[in-house]
């Protein structure tokens, strides 16, 4: 992003000189080269594709990254392609979704997520790079021994757990709800089902400020009844678990070599890049349901 940025300026400060007695509001980013005495006209859509297919053409062979022999089609080398390169670029970067979408000026998610693509390859090496670094909900690594996990073990992992807020469970009745009936309304740090890892790690620093601040905002309130403010505080209890958890999990990284750092780190973006676009996440808790009876 910090390189688009500076080419932007730059662009932005050739224009200014080129037209220092123009207000800068007029300006256009790329000024067209003639019949444009004060800056303010912007060049054509076709004659920039024009002049992008003559270099495209004017360029070497471009080869396919995976064999480096294979020769890419470069007919596809069209300008909206652009696009689709920079929401993928900026999305492996790590940049969340819901920033991409203004970067894209898209008004939904749906069509922000039909501009990149995580290979299936990909998120199975980032699983594989995690898969060490997985805690049960009292914080205790488990999964020690560093292993690949075979085709079978990912459809296993699938099939036997559903992803919720802050990592995977395992209870049967929310498995078979697709993670939307737990029965403890997803406050996981009390249940035996619940495991996360490293990548959730961002997910589990906002839900403990979240209880903090919930916490203090109720305590605060003095114009709620006692036995509501004690049914919506949250427990010391889940405070000091989901700090524990959070702690063990920093200091697990923090024990590891900086080249293992960097790609823990780097796995941690594509498996949450990859959540983002397939799982989507629920809610931090659900609602109570409304058990009021319906008006005639």
């Amino acid at each position: 992003m910090q390189a688009t940025a500076d080419l932007i300026r730059a662009q932005q400060q050739r224009v200014r000189e080129r037209f220092p007695d123009t207000p800068t509001a007029k300006l256009a980013l790329l000024p067209a080269p003639i019949r444009n005495p004060r800056g303010t006209k912007s060049i054509a859509m076709g004659t920039v594709g024009d002049r992008h297919v003559d270099w495209v053409a004017a360029m070497p062979p471009l080869l396919l990254l995976e064999d480096g022999k294979t020769e890419f089609d470069r007919s596809k080398v069209v300008m909206y392609a652009y696009r689709h390169s920079y929401a993928q670029r900026h999305a492996d970067a790590g940049v969340p979704i819901d920033q991409l979408r203004k970067l894209m000026n898209h008004d939904l998610l749906e069509s922000t997520r039909r501009y990149y693509r995580i290979t299936e390859e990909r998120t199975r090496k980032a699983v594989d790079a995690v898969a060490r670094f997985h805690f049960d909900r009292h914080g205790n690594r488990i999964w020690r021994e560093a292993k690949q996990l075979l085709d079978s073990e990912h459809v296993r992992q699938n099939l036997e757990a559903v992803a919720v807020p802050f990592g995977r469970c395992s209870e049967p009745s929310n498995v078979q709800a697709g993670g939307g009936d737990c029965p403890i309304r997803f406050r996981c740090a009390g249940c035996d089902h619940f495991s996360t890892d490293v990548s959730y790690l961002p997910e589990l620093e906002t839900y403990l400020s979240s209880l903090l601040q919930t916490r203090e905002r109720i305590a605060a309130m003095t114009t709620a009844d006692e036995w509501a403010k004690a049914e919506a505080m949250p427990s010391h209890e889940e405070i000091r678990r989901v700090r524990r958890l959070v702690a063990n999990v920093k200091d697990t990284l923090a024990e590891l070599a900086p080249d293992e750092q960097d790609q823990v780190q780097e796995a941690m973006v594509t498996i949450r890049k990859s959540r983002a676009v397939m799982l989507g996440m629920p809610s931090v808790r659900q609602p109570l349901p409304d058990v009021r009876p319906e008006r005639p």
